[in-house]
């Protein structure tokens, strides 16, 4: 590629504030690269093992007997069972006959690495979508008990429309979402009071939720010289609720429909 054709990029010199986990921005920060922009890695959120470690080893060791299906509703949901199922030196062989659900191909892709193939994938990214699949293959279910490893703090829409629907759901925290330390975030807050950020990137409400407090009571008006850009609805929602506006909203809530709302946006402007 020639230095003009560098140049004519959407999202060349763009300076892309990555809030995503450490362990998780490099893919997003790659991409953006390879697209000319600059990622400025500062992650709004920490993942940690759940304060009460005992109701996720309990499921671990009565998987998959007692199960007829396992949902994740994330990546990091993934990563944290199966780091389960290996600490007990079990593989993915120890789903046996159970079902898997995801909630978008973001989390079926997590489950696809570590050679597990998700039978049911929501289209619709929201606990409300991988309710109405699941809900859809209720017949095929058997006693139609489910296992939830989640986040120790989650919506809880998709719990409450499967016992609606009379399903029996486990809820297991198998993660906590924390926020960094506010000091971690000082440098951030001079980039931007200084434009030095033209795009800040939420992947979730909890980085939303973060970032907002560790900038404080004004965060929105810090957050006002960037354009922000949001992974999917929930997060969107979570962004405006902190008075955050959102210059685009992936059309799919993927890395890949991330970038893609950025190039939208910065090749029309």
């Amino acid at each position: 590629m020639t230095a003009a054709e560098d140049d004519r990029r959407p999202l060349f010199g763009k300076r892309v504030l990555v809030t995503r986990t450490r362990a998780q921005s490099e893919g997003l920060s790659a991409l953006l690269r390879e697209r000319g922009a600059v990622p400025i890695a500062v992650p709004a959120i920490e993942i940690h093992p759940p304060p009460d470690p005992v109701p996720l080893a309990r499921a671990v060791a009565s998987f998959p007997s007692a199960y007829d299906l396992v949902a994740f509703t994330s990546a990091n949901a993934v990563e944290r069972f199966v780091a389960a199922l290996t600490g007990e030196g079990r593989d993915a062989g120890a789903f046996g006959q159970a079902k898997i659900a995801a909630v978008g191909t973001g989390t079926a892709d997590a489950l696809a690495r570590h050679g597990l193939r998700s039978d049911i994938v929501a289209k619709d990214s929201k606990g409300e979508g991988l309710a109405a699949e699941i809900i859809a293959h209720a017949e095929a279910l058997g006693r139609k008990r489910v296992l939830l490893p989640r986040a120790l703090v989650a919506r809880e829409a998709l719990p409450l429309l499967l016992r609606a629907e009379g399903f029996t759901v486990d809820v297991v925290p198998a993660y906590e979402t924390r926020a960094p330390a506010a000091e971690a975030l000082a440098a951030l807050r001079a980039d931007l009071d200084a434009g030095r950020i033209d795009a800040v990137t939420f992947t979730s409400g909890s980085t939303v939720e973060n970032l907002a407090d560790a900038l404080g009571p004004d965060a929105a008006f810090i957050l006002r010289g960037a354009k922000t850009f949001s992974i999917g609805p929930i997060t969107t929602a979570a962004a405006r609720q902190r008075g955050i506006l959102v210059a685009a909203t992936a059309p799919s809530p993927t890395i890949s429909g991330l970038i893609s709302a950025l190039e939208g946006y910065f090749g029309s402007v």
